[in-house]
C-alpha cells in the first residue's frame, strides 16, 4: 500500500499518477484503476481533493502495458460470451420452433432435426427456463419422464407420451390422457426413425 501527500492544485489524475510513479520509484506509464479494474479518467469529477481524499475509495496502479493486457483479455472473453448467448438466443429459437411442431405432427421430424444439427456444431448451454420448454414440450403426460418410444393419437394430433405408458392408459381409460376427450376406437401412432435426435434433446433434459 503506498500513501501519497499532494496539494490541491496537484488533485488531477496526472498529478496523482505522478505522485504515485515517483513513491514506488517507477515512471513507466501507468493507469489509476478502482478495485473492479476500471481505468480512472480525468474529469471534473476525479479533480480536487474530495475525489482522492476519500478513505473508503481504493485507488490501484498498475502499469499501462499490463493493464493493456488485462484489457485484452477482458475482451476476449466478452466475445466468448457474447457468442454463446447468439447461440443460447438460436437454439431458443429452435426448441420454441419445435415445441410448435409438436403440435403439427408433418413439421416435427425437421425441426427436431434442425435442432439436432445445430447442438452437434456447437456449444449448447440452456437457462431453467430453456430446459422447462424441452420438459414442457416432451415431458410423457402419463409418468411425467422424457418420452420414450414417442406415440400420438389421433385426437389430439399430437405427441403424448411414451408407447409403453399410453397403452397400459387406453387399457384402463377411455379417455385420452392428454386432452381427456373419448379415446374409444383411437388408434395411437408411434413415431419412427427419430431416436438419434430425441436423444440429442434427451441429453439436454438430463443437464439440468
Amino acid at each position: 500500500m503506498v500513501v501519497v501527500r499532494f496539494l490541491e492544485c496537484e488533485a488531477t489524475l496526472q498529478g496523482i499518477t505522478g505522485k504515485v510513479q515517483d513513491a514506488i520509484g517507477c515512471h513507466d506509464p501507468m493507469v489509476l484503476t478502482d478495485v473492479q479494474g476500471n481505468a480512472i479518467l480525468e474529469s471534473e469529477g476525479t479533480t480536487g481533493s474530495q475525489y482522492w481524499k476519500q478513505n473508503a475509495r481504493k485507488i490501484l496502479a498498475i502499469q499501462e502495458q499490463a493493464f493493456q493486457e488485462v484489457q485484452g483479455s477482458k475482451r476476449r472473453r466478452m466475445s466468448r460470451k457474447d457468442e454463446d448467448a447468439a447461440g443460447i438466443g438460436e437454439v431458443t429459437e429452435k426448441i420454441e420452433e419445435l415445441v410448435l411442431a409438436s403440435q403439427t405432427l408433418p413439421d416435427i421430424t425437421a425441426a427436431i432435426r434442425e435442432l439436432t444439427n445445430l447442438a452437434a456444431t456447437q456449444r449448447v448451454i440452456l437457462t431453467p427456463s430453456q430446459l422447462q420448454t424441452i420438459k414442457q414440450g416432451f415431458c410423457c403426460v402419463i409418468c411425467m419422464k422424457f418420452i420414450e418410444e414417442p406415440v400420438f393419437t389421433e385426437c389430439c394430433r399430437s405427441i403424448i407420451g411414451c408407447k409403453t405408458c399410453v397403452v397400459q392408459w387406453q387399457e384402463t381409460s377411455v379417455h385420452c390422457a392428454k386432452c381427456r376427450g373419448n379415446t374409444a376406437n383411437n388408434t395411437i401412432y408411434e413415431i419412427n426413425g427419430l431416436s438419434d435426435t430425441f436423444s440429442v434433446l434427451r441429453s439436454l433434459y438430463e443437464e439440468e
